[in-house]
């Protein structure tokens, strides 16, 4: 009998990136996104935590008691922010 191994192709995990940061309401928050353009989660995160309205199309969720603001993602599409 002859097995033949397929290789297999897995991509590279790459971490979200790093979009600076961000003051709201006299707070400080580091804003970081994955498979999104910096500039786009920048206004959808400044506009979530003024509002807490959540953009057209995303799941949002707000963390209490932990370094993490809220987390906001659609698909692959995923933005956040850590409170500094």
């Amino acid at each position: 009998m002859l097995a033949v191994a397929a290789p297999t192709v897995t991509s590279a995990t790459v971490p979200p990136r790093n979009c600076g940061p961000l003051t709201v309401a006299k707070r400080h928050y580091l804003i970081k996104a994955d498979q999104l353009r910096c500039s786009t989660a920048k206004s959808r995160a400044k506009a979530y935590l003024t509002s807490k309205r959540k953009p057209r199309g995303y799941r949002c969720r707000t963390f209490t008691g932990s370094k993490m603001a809220f987390r906001c993602s659609k698909g692959v599409q995923v933005f956040f922010a850590i409170r500094r």
